[in-house]
């Protein structure tokens, strides 16, 4: 495997490398971090947690400006930007460290890219082994207990209910009509709450059960889920009204099957909290930036 950029870097000492323009060096530390990591043996564990964090987080992960895969941040946090002391495997304090990103203990230096504009991005995770049984098909092994507490404030106990009645006893749920997306300005729970946005033309945005509304967990609109990783996503940009006051600072989304009123059925937070005034662009999720995790 070639290392030639990790051999550049480490060839130039700090007053050679300061005197790189900017982005060159940048694509050095990137290709550095990115060459030591391919050396290493990925544990089941942090390949997962990867995996998970790319749907925590669309915009991707950077370190002091430099955007990089989630298992390369992993390593810089833990060890430093020199990949000549980074260890030569993945080790018991690694996946402490990413426990406790999980945990939101973010890093220090960490930032999250987020699209520009008055888009919005958000991570809706929907957890119940039934509920992934039932509606999708998802291979992931998700005994790996620290992910459940975020795993498991998604789906509102009404939705929990109908599912556990219809996979385990004898009470029917029938799949709603309309699928209606809400923002929010204080957090939702699983029994529903939260502060819903008002006024100013706010409206609930309709993205009814249909294939062509929504991804597969394969990726696509067209035929059945296959995917292994249980991601539905919006197909298409999903626009609310442009608004005619303030909305304020807009933290969450929840799905409901009314486009006002109706049942909350599962609620998560924006990757970036927006606050949207008067006169803003009309807010948008962009196509595949509204996504549901089975597990």
């Amino acid at each position: 495997m070639g290392t030639e950029m990790r051999d550049l870097l480490h060839s130039m000492d700090a007053d050679q490398q300061a005197k790189l323009p900017p982005e060159r060096l940048r694509a050095l530390r990137l290709a550095t971090y990115t060459e030591s990591v391919l050396e290493m043996t990925i544990p089941d564990e942090l390949a997962k947690w990867a995996t998970m964090m790319k749907v925590f987080y669309p915009g991707g992960v950077a370190l002091w400006g430099i955007t990089m895969p989630w298992l390369a941040a992993l390593m810089v946090v833990r060890y430093g930007e020199d990949t000549r002391h980074w260890p030569f495997q993945f080790s018991a304090g690694d996946l402490k460290r990413a426990q406790d990103w999980v945990k939101l203990k973010h890093p220090a230096g960490v930032s999250y890219p987020a699209s520009r504009g008055e888009t919005l991005v958000s991570y809706g995770l929907l957890a119940l082994g039934g509920l992934g049984f039932l509606l999708a098909a998802s291979q992931w092994d998700l005994s790996w207990l620290f992910l459940l507490p975020l795993l498991g404030t998604a789906m509102t106990d009404f939705l929990e209910n109908k599912l556990a009645d219809h996979l385990f006893r004898t009470t029917t749920y029938t799949q709603p009509t309309v699928l209606a997306v809400g923002l929010f300005t204080a957090a939702p729970g699983e029994t529903g709450g939260g502060t819903e946005v008002t006024g100013g033309s706010y409206a609930r945005v309709s993205n009814n059960p249909l294939n062509a509304n929504w991804n597969g967990t394969h990726g696509t609109t067209t035929g059945v889920s296959s995917g292994t990783g249980g991601v539905v996503s919006n197909a298409g940009v999903l626009t609310f009204p442009t608004p005619t006051a303030n909305w304020g600072l807009v933290t969450h989304q929840a799905l409901f099957d009314a486009a006002s009123a109706g049942n909350m059925l599962a609620y998560g937070a924006l990757a970036t909290s927006k606050t949207i005034n008067n006169g803003d662009p009309a807010p948008t999720f962009p196509a595949t930036t509204l996504t549901f995790t089975f597990a």
